[in-house]
């Protein structure tokens, strides 16, 4: 391959990682239009790079394409919320159980979750801040990185990886209720405290809890959301 493709591809995949981060924040809202002329500004690719990443965005339902339109970030539905719901909530209680049973074997693969533990638990006595935001997405994206990359089920692990950007933009939506990102901080040490003694009962039983809450907080902001945000 020459310099030049290798070039090309490691722009796109920057753009890629850019702006599926950003979708996967909020900083590109959904329903936000994305002219090309700006995204080659915004990313410092050039368009070739551009499309490439947007091409890669719609593929994984983050962008919207239609014919002699902008790209827009994907907009949300109620029912789309619901079914992503539903599906984590016959993964991820199974998958917290499964790695739970694995660090009864297995020791050395504890420590993440105990440093983790603790951060939560600093953060819990926190003001409210971007920063204590900013920290708390962190947290919580390191926390389902570790679950997927401990589940001894490659399948159950690429089914958690894949939804990641789709649950990050619901989550960033129902965390902008403060008093709700609080009580996630103590579903997470909670999550965390199970997982560190071998119950993984409770541990599926704390995810199932902490899901339809986080559910309830999401159906209730997209209630009130502008209809830029959410689609019928």
């Amino acid at each position: 391959m020459s310099r030049d493709a290798d070039g090309w591809q490691g722009k796109a995949e920057r753009a890629y990682a850019q702006l599926r981060a950003d979708i996967e924040t909020g900083t590109l809202p959904p329903g936000q239009v994305l002219s090309e002329v700006e995204l080659v500004e915004y990313t410092g690719a050039s368009r070739t790079p551009v499309r490439e990443a947007i091409r890669r965005l719609a593929n994984e339902g983050l962008i919207e394409l239609a014919p002699r339109r902008a790209p827009i970030v994907s907009r949300i539905s109620l029912r789309g919320a619901r079914d992503l719901f539903d599906f984590r909530r016959l993964l991820e209680p199974a998958a917290i159980a499964l790695v739970t049973e694995r660090l009864r074997d297995d020791a050395s693969l504890a420590e993440p979750y105990e440093r983790l533990r603790e951060r939560f638990e600093r953060l819990k006595g926190q003001a409210y801040s971007p920063a204590f935001q900013e920290e708390f997405t962190a947290m919580t994206a390191e926390f389902d990185r570790l679950l997927a990359s401990h589940v001894p089920n490659e399948y159950l692990a690429r089914s958690i990886t894949d939804l990641r950007p789709h649950s990050a933009r619901l989550r960033h939506i129902a965390h902008a209720d403060v008093t709700r990102l609080h009580e996630a901080i103590e579903e997470h040490i909670e999550m965390c405290a199970d997982i560190l003694m071998g119950e993984a009962t409770r541990a599926a039983e704390a995810m199932t809890r902490h899901l339809h809450h986080v559910d309830q907080a999401i159906f209730h902001r997209l209630l009130h959301a502008d209809a830029e945000v959410l689609v019928s």
